[in-house]
């Protein structure tokens, strides 16, 4: 008989339970709260975190577990996130989860198809699955509405395990959940963050983020070791017993209960084995064949294991499988699941030292059978979503190269789908090294090599290594060659360079190269990379403000896109013509084309084209001075976004959008409560410059300049010397007037000047009025002084001077 090795008993940690007890409370005052519990590998953090819980739903609070999973050198994407949402499958009625889940549903499918059975929800829009900032921001609308019914726990255990795209999630999860009544709890092993680890850089920011407590674990003392003996003997333990233990674990729980498992299978305490690959192996090599097969077949597995799978890779069946499970959990080696369909090692120290036991060609061959067996039956994994990648790690830990190449691809479009960016390229970037090696790559994988740069650049760039992209895809671009045979070939990625080099402002050399592009391609037939290509050059040309060559370049990606039935690229360059022609002086037909544009692209369900398409509608109507029209679409734009899980960027613009026509309209204090609350929701880059942009301006009209200049500062900081005169200009224009307000003319002379170079042939007068304005205004100010001290102009000021003139006779005049 099996006497268990874990202690009944809660021993010790009084202090950290109180800590993170507080949290929990300042959580359901709504005040949310983010705990990190660290500590080396056995410390105790995984029975810290059940105490928690189990102190949390006794107080009715929701409490949700994930957890992170080792697979190779990568772990599987969204992991804990799946797990939590199974957990509230099983423990929440099925009408309150549909009310829960709200629109995150649809996308959730996507990586959990329990979500969606019937293939209802992600229908036919496979195409285009949406970003990973969709998620996240779909994620934190299921934590408020979970929430908001009951106080929420949200524990993710072994976050040293997590993929890029997990970290991801928990790194925003940090800054936005302010306000939400919900505590995060995440335990980690601090003996495995090396150097490189990127975990490490996300401690260290989260070290001065005032929501985030930080708890260490350290070892038990000989007093604490001592009640948790005597709690799982049920007996006092003998002094002898205790100080061979303490001597030997030095304190490190698991390894209490492992040497305290070693005297309860008959071995001696005085002669317990002094290494812990030994202490651990102990227990192992009391088992029977059969269970020793099984257990080293675990190993290979990772942490977890189906049951079924790990009957096909181990070769055992019906009774001499169950006696063999019986006997590895009995001994406490494997524990059974969460889900209740497979079994998992009790400590990952276990499976870590089992599968080092195993000689290189055993591991081979295990990996091969795991191969072998998901490859015949994936339903055998419980979850396909997962196997793609399951295949990729065993046939390249198996040696298997020929297959782990075809795996590895295939893995990445399903991480690619699923809202993973930075795995899906992990998983390319092995492709990418196998494929030399393998002699029919191609006929593996279903495409050739160019085709894989391409997938990897998308991946790269979805992960946001920019520079990477661009060098995949010149890679790609070198391959191909030049020539009329691989026109087509090379203009579709340059489209694909096209979007890199945007992300980091370098339109104008992305510009030539698609202009060269668009040479090679034959205006009859159509095509539609002649379409894509046409309708990015007009996108370009906007983001330039060269905006005299966007209607005909929008025009003909119009006629083109229609005539082959690229209906999306119809659409994008649509919304770019309309708002080119408004710009121009054809504000009717423009405002036509931006609704064509928009309503095409709602109906085809293509949420960043519709939003893009309503920032510029509402952008066109407040250019127009139709100051109600224009809040009324921001606003339907941002009820948009919300829903889609793009509120931190095309919604942060649209917010913009809303903010500026309600400041015209005299609500200024309106717009600065909206334009907060939506700096609150974390946006980054450009879509919190614009609405630091916003709060600046509203602050400077309100003459509060020390937070006008604030505000301007961080939207500077953000901003930076970009091109892109609808967000440098209006921000010139609040700088020079702060330096106006503190009576420095000659600073205020010198942005203006500054940031008219150009302005001719940008944006037309929208954003260079005002600045020609109060430049004409900063001149006679400095002129009236100049009088005043008896001085005549500098050179300098008489051509800034003749300057702006020249500017107010380009302005259009109004009848």
């Amino acid at each position: 008989m099996h006497v268990s090795v874990v202690s009944p008993v809660f021993v010790g940690r009084q202090e950290e339970l109180a800590a993170i007890a507080g949290a929990a409370e300042r959580a359901v005052g709504g005040t949310a709260g983010f705990v990190l519990v660290g500590g080396e590998a056995g410390v105790g953090k995984t029975r810290l975190v059940e105490e928690v819980a189990i102190r949390a739903e006794r107080q009715g609070l929701r409490v949700l577990l994930g957890r992170c999973v080792e697979l190779g050198v990568e772990g599987l994407p969204f992991a804990p996130l799946m797990d939590a949402v199974r957990d509230l499958l099983r423990s929440t009625p099925a009408d309150e989860v549909d009310q829960l889940l709200g629109p995150a549903r649809r996308q959730l499918a996507r990586l959990l198809p329990d979500l969606d059975p019937d293939g209802t929800e992600i229908g036919d829009h496979r195409e285009s699955p949406g970003t990973p900032a969709q998620l996240l921001e779909l994620v934190l609308g299921l934590l408020k509405r979970l929430s908001a019914a009951r106080p929420l726990v949200l524990v993710i255990e072994d976050l040293h395990w997590a993929d890029q795209s997990t970290l991801d999630l928990v790194a925003y999860l940090v800054r936005a959940v302010r306000g939400i009544p919900t505590l995060l709890v995440a335990t980690y092993r601090s003996d495995e963050l090396h150097r490189r680890h990127p975990l490490r850089g996300l401690l260290s920011g989260w070290e001065r983020v005032r929501a985030v407590q930080r708890i260490e674990l350290s070892r038990f003392d000989w007093t604490e070791v001592s009640a948790q003996l005597t709690g799982i003997l049920g007996t006092s333990a003998a002094t002898s017993l205790v100080d061979r233990v303490f001597e030997r674990s030095e304190g490190n729980a698991f390894l209490v209960e492992e040497m305290l498992g070693v005297v309860q299978s008959g071995g001696d305490p005085d002669v317990i084995p002094g290494s812990l690959r030994d202490l651990l192996l102990a227990r192992v090599d009391t088992l029977g064949d059969p269970a020793r097969r099984l257990l080293r077949a675990a190993s290979a597995a990772g942490q977890e294991v189906p049951e079924r799978l790990l009957a096909a890779v181990a070769g055992l069946d019906g009774p001499p499988l169950f006696d063999a499970l019986r006997e590895v959990v009995e001994h406490h080696l494997l524990v059974v699941d969460q889900a209740g369909r497979g079994y998992a090692f009790r400590h990952a120290l276990g499976r870590d030292a089992v599968y080092e036991d195993m000689l290189p060609g055993e591991r081979t061959l295990v990996h091969t059978a795991y191969g072998e067996a998901l490859s015949r039956d994936p339903a055998l994994a419980n979850d396909e979503t997962a196997v793609a990648a399951a295949l990729a790690y065993h046939w390249y830990a198996a040696l298997d190269l020929p297959r782990a190449l075809g795996a590895s691809v295939e893995a990445a479009r399903g991480a690619a789908a699923g809202f993973a960016p930075a795995e899906a390229q992990r998983h390319l970037e092995r492709a990418l090294q196998v494929w030399p090696r393998v002699h029919d790559a191609r006929a593996r994988t279903g495409i050739d090599h160019v085709e894989l740069l391409q997938l990897a650049a998308e991946a790269t760039l979805g992960a946001g290594a920019i520079d990477r992209a661009v060098s995949l895809v010149d890679q790609a671009l070198a391959e191909v060659g030049e020539g009329p045979a691989v026109a087509e070939r090379r203009a579709a990625l340059l489209v694909r360079r096209m979007v890199a080099l945007r992300a980091l402002g370098r339109d104008t050399e992305g510009i030539a190269a698609l202009q060269a592009a668009l040479v090679e391609l034959p205006a009859d037939p159509p095509s539609a990379t002649r379409g894509k290509v046409l309708a990015s050059l007009a996108n370009s040309y906007l983001r330039v403000a060269d905006l005299r060559a966007v209607p005909d370049l929008a025009g003909q990606a119009v006629a083109t896109a229609a005539a082959v039935g690229d209906r999306v690229t119809e659409a994008d360059a649509l919304i770019s013509l309309g708002l080119a022609q408004a710009y121009t002086g054809e504000s009717e037909a423009g405002l036509v084309n931006l609704r064509r544009g928009v309503q095409r692209a709602t109906d085809l369900d293509v949420p960043w084209t519709v939003l893009r398409g309503m920032v510029n509608l509402s952008d066109v109507l407040e250019f127009l001075d139709r100051h109600e029209e224009a809040a009324e679409t921001a606003r339907g734009g941002v009820e948009l976004a919300t829903r889609v899980g793009l509120s931190r960027t095309l919604g942060a613009y649209l917010i913009g959008n809303l903010v500026e026509p309600l400041i015209r309209l005299g609500r200024g204090g309106e717009a600065d409560v909206l334009a907060a609350a939506a700096l609150g929701e974390g946006p980054e880059g450009v879509f919190a410059g614009t609405l630091l942009l916003l709060r600046a301006e509203i602050a400077l009209r309100a003459g509060r300049y020390e937070d006008a200049a604030g505000f301007a500062a961080d939207s500077r900081a953000v901003i930076g010397d970009m091109d892109d005169h609808q967000f440098t200009m209006p921000l010139a224009y609040v700088e020079a007037e702060l330096a106006r307000a503190r009576g420095d003319l000659a600073g205020a002379g010198r942005v203006l000047h500054h940031a008219l170079a150009g302005a001719e042939q940008k944006w037309g007068d929208r954003y260079s009025t005002p600045l020609v304005l109060l430049g004409l205004r900063v001149a006679n100010e400095a002129r009236v002084a100049a009088q005043d001290r008896r001085q005549a102009a500098t050179a300098e000021e008489a051509e800034f001077v003749r300057r702006l003139i020249g500017f107010t006779e380009q302005l259009p005049v109004s009848g």
